[in-house]
């Protein structure tokens, strides 16, 4: 199985789980179709699933200076990087330099619709209205 067979396979996952899913090295390592689950086969397992718009953590398990010893029981957590809540609350915690870590957290965490995304907002507007 290929790059794009490996993010479409984890990518319909995570979507069927509802936007996060776990999966093992292990799993990550079959689907790309090595036998053997080496340091850099991890990059190539990240570079899949941010090719499919996807992020992972901890982020130490498929960096291969840091897990110099993959083992295929060790898991990630796989998800979708679609700019909902969930995704922007793990973007801020991974990557805090690329975004408004104060606004994201506060505005999600006290319920401020100003750090809502537009489809978040009407979503939240149905929930009052079908209340």
């Amino acid at each position: 199985m290929g790059d794009d067979e490996l993010a479409l396979s984890i990518t319909t996952r995570c979507r069927e789980a509802g936007g996060l899913t776990e999966a093992t090295l292990g799993e990550l390592r079959d689907e790309l179709g090595y036998k053997k689950l080496g340091r850099w086969v991890l990059a190539e397992i990240a570079d899949a699933l941010k090719a499919a718009g996807l992020g992972f953590f901890p982020p130490d398990r498929l960096n291969a200076e840091l897990n110099a010893e993959p083992r295929q029981w060790q898991t990630v957590w796989i998800y979708q990087r679609d700019g909902g809540a969930r995704a922007r609350v793990i973007d801020a915690v991974l990557q805090p330099d690329e975004c408004d870590v104060r606004g994201v957290l506060d505005g999600l965490g006290a319920g401020n619709l100003t750090a809502l995304s537009p489809a978040e907002r009407l979503s939240r507007i149905r929930e009052i209205v079908n209340a």
